[in-house]
């Protein structure tokens, strides 16, 4: 999957938007429509959502080797 940004005149994909999309998430092993075209304020709203639910471990939590690390 890549982020690509667009010159297309299309218009934003995610719900009533009316903006003109600025980016396209391109999904690998897909059709001809395998694209999601988006405007920058929705792009960053989906990053806030995505942001809420996705956390990363810290370096702090995360498991060690059993080995001792070596």
């Amino acid at each position: 999957m890549e982020i690509i940004d667009t010159k297309t005149n299309v218009k934003c994909e995610l719900g009533v938007c009316k903006n003109r999309a600025e980016h396209a998430v391109h999904f690998e092993r897909t059709g001809i429509r395998g694209r999601i075209y988006m405007c920058d304020k929705c792009m960053r709203e989906l990053y806030g959502a995505i942001g809420a639910v996705v956390v990363p471990k810290s370096v702090e939590t995360a498991k060690r080797k059993k080995d001792g690390g070596k």
